[in-house]
């Protein structure tokens, strides 16, 4: 989870789980970067790990709180992707769309994604790749998986 959330946001968790007082203050932020990557836990075949990397524009919000963290994560820009499609591993570049979020409270815990990426294959530029993503799950406060839905989608 400290991937996502960013250095200023894992700090503050870092310092309440050495103990700090027990009334953290309310800490917000934004972070901007023209670097984006990530790693999406399934592939165009199913499991395994289709990664991206580029340029383009990624903002991530963040509210910590005595309630838990909050944090939303907006992706997109031009980038190349590696994911397992037809039986062969596959790189392929493209304009790419990302949002991730996730809030952390006392008594759940929700985290969502979309994705959506349109490409052409490195190896042969008349291959088109275009994928659509949607990833939420939910957990209750007895820590029960209570939604988990996933839908990725190659064409």
């Amino acid at each position: 989870m400290l991937k996502h959330i960013g250095a200023a946001m894992g700090a503050a968790l870092l310092i309440t789980a050495a103990g700090a007082s027990p009334a953290l203050a309310t800490t917000t932020g934004t972070e901007h970067s023209s670097q984006i990557s990530d790693v999406i836990p399934v592939t165009c075949d199913g499991p395994g790990a289709t990664s991206y990397a580029g340029i383009g524009n990624s903002v991530q919000h963040f509210t910590v709180n005595n309630n838990g963290d909050w944090f939303t994560t907006t992706r997109e820009g031009q980038v190349t992707l590696t994911t397992l499609w037809h039986g062969a591993w596959g790189t392929w570049t493209g304009h790419l769309q990302e949002w991730f979020g996730s809030e952390d409270n006392k008594q759940s815990n929700v985290q969502h994604a979309t994705v959506n990426f349109n490409g052409t294959s490195t190896a042969d530029p008349s291959a088109t790749l275009t994928i659509h993503g949607a990833f939420t799950q939910t957990t209750n406060a007895n820590g029960v998986l209570v939604v988990n839905n996933m839908t990725f989608d190659c064409r």
